[in-house]
């Protein structure tokens, strides 16, 4: 009888009178005192034959859970129950209930410690899921087993205690890593060759799989390296360029459902990329020769920039941020150096030629246009901004990058560095004004586009400004 009120109050805050609605309201917050409230909610966001009274559902559950979750701790039947429902519900609902289920992870799971049981029978759920145990009478889908471990890996991305200098690796991420991604790898191996394998139009199912498994290994490593992923990295690291190089930019692949995910996947992979580049040098140094030899391919891309739609742009962008990271990195020069020509010529540069786009972007919105394609702080041009999106922003950054290189490391350096420490206060900014070698290498490239000489002085005043 309860849940059966419950569904119609939940109706009544659907309809268009509020007077309706804000009395259906006050009734469902009167009855969320009751202990079984929370059971009712779940039982007809995944039993309701109305998809938009299962959305009411799982919108209420979620923010019951958001209001109550930091002065109550949930029973254990509740949180076998939500998850038993995140297993089986459709994708809308899944959405909605799964932001419930980041609640109770962050206050139990990754601040206390709790909820033991949770990883050895995510584990167990995954391996007899629809989509890796082929028998046909798999109750779990595999999809939204990988998304609920997608959201209980979220809060490991961040540093939890920014205050510590060297945090250990969370042993509930160590845990994580051991028990479910190591052996997901191999699956992940498997998918990425069919994937590749596959003519025509692509299974949506095996390229949802392969992005939420990437978005995992992304939230995983972006901070921390769990001891377990280490000596897999590099199997994984050829599958995600297997997976870059089979992206296509001229426009022969259709946008269909398929394509899109590997785009999407593309996209994860760079991320992942930038996050081994950026924070486990240790790992990457052995992989950023095959990194730097594929992404100097896709940036080269950004000659069809007008033409490129948006997640594909952000790909090309995504490309030019790696090539900026390694160039900071100790072996950047050397890895990196052999391709400046044909990046300066072939992706750069025609990335920061005007096109059409541009001309019709700059008459609808000329200050959208500014802050869409100038770099918004020319005085912090680095390997390791996060805020670049778009293909002509990337491209900046990675020529300022470029021309700020002071070249390969010489076995002079070290006896120079201790010399200079012992220079007079007053001598100290003179190795400032050395030139640095990217400078020689980028200055030649600049001098192909001479300042038009028929500005007048208004323009000139503008432009100085």
């Amino acid at each position: 009888m309860e849940t059966h009120q419950i569904a119609q109050l939940l109706s009544q805050t659907l309809s268009t009178d509020g007077n309706v609605v804000r009395s259906a309201t006050d009734a469902l917050d009167r009855l969320s005192l009751l202990p079984t409230f929370p059971f009712s909610l779940l039982s007809i966001s995944t039993g309701s034959e109305d998809p938009g009274q299962r959305i009411a559902a799982a919108t209420y559950l979620k923010n019951f859970i958001r209001r109550s979750v930091p002065s109550s701790r949930v029973s254990k039947e509740f949180r076998d129950a939500l998850v038993r429902a995140l297993l089986q519900v459709d994708s809308a609902v899944l959405k909605v209930l799964i932001e419930a289920f980041r609640v109770i992870v962050g206050a139990e799971f990754v601040k206390e410690n709790l909820w033991p049981e949770l990883v050895p029978e995510l584990c167990a759920v995954i391996q007899n899921s629809d989509l890796i145990n082929r028998s046909g009478n798999c109750e779990w889908k595999t999809i939204n087993a990988l998304t609920v471990l997608q959201s209980l890996i979220r809060p490991f991305q961040y540093f939890l205690n920014p205050k510590v200098a060297k945090e250990p690796v969370p042993p509930q991420l160590e845990l994580i890593a051991q028990e479910i991604l190591v052996p997901l790898l191999n699956v992940f191996h498997q998918c990425v060759e069919k994937a590749l394998t596959i003519c025509g139009r692509r299974e949506e199912d095996t390229e949802k799989l392969l992005l939420i498994f990437c978005k995992c290994m992304y939230l995983a490593v972006r901070s921390h390296m769990p001891s377990a992923l280490a000596a897999y990295l590099s199997s994984f690291c050829r599958d995600l360029l297997g997976i870059l190089n089979s992206l296509s930019f001229d426009g022969a692949c259709t946008l269909e459902d398929g394509y899109l995910l590997r785009l999407k996947t593309g996209k994860r992979s760079l991320l992942i990329f930038c996050a081994l580049v950026t924070r486990h040098r240790k790992f990457s140094d052995k992989l950023m020769p095959d990194i730097i030899k594929c992404v100097s391919k896709i940036v080269k891309y950004s000659t069809h920039i007008s033409k490129l739609d948006f997640l594909s742009e952000r790909v090309v962008s995504l490309g030019f941020d790696v090539i900026s990271r390694v160039l900071e990195t100790g072996p950047g020069w050397r890895l990196v150096s052999p391709h400046f020509s044909s990046v300066l010529e072939s992706a750069i540069f025609p990335a920061l030629v005007m096109n059409e786009k541009d001309t019709t972007e700059w008459e609808e919105d000329a200050e959208e246009y500014m802050r869409k394609n100038l770099p918004s702080e020319l005085e912090e041009i680095s390997g390791w901004k996060e805020d670049l999106f778009t293909v002509r922003k990337s491209a900046l950054n990675l020529l300022g990058v470029i021309s700020m290189s002071k070249g390969p490391p010489s076995v002079s350096s070290s006896n120079n560095s201790s010399l200079s420490s012992k220079r007079k206060k007053g001598d100290k900014n003179k190795g400032k004004d050395r030139s640095a070698m990217g400078e020689l290498l980028v200055l030649p490239f600049l001098s192909k586009f001479p300042i038009p000489s028929d500005v007048n002085a208004h323009e000139i005043k503008i432009l100085n400004e």
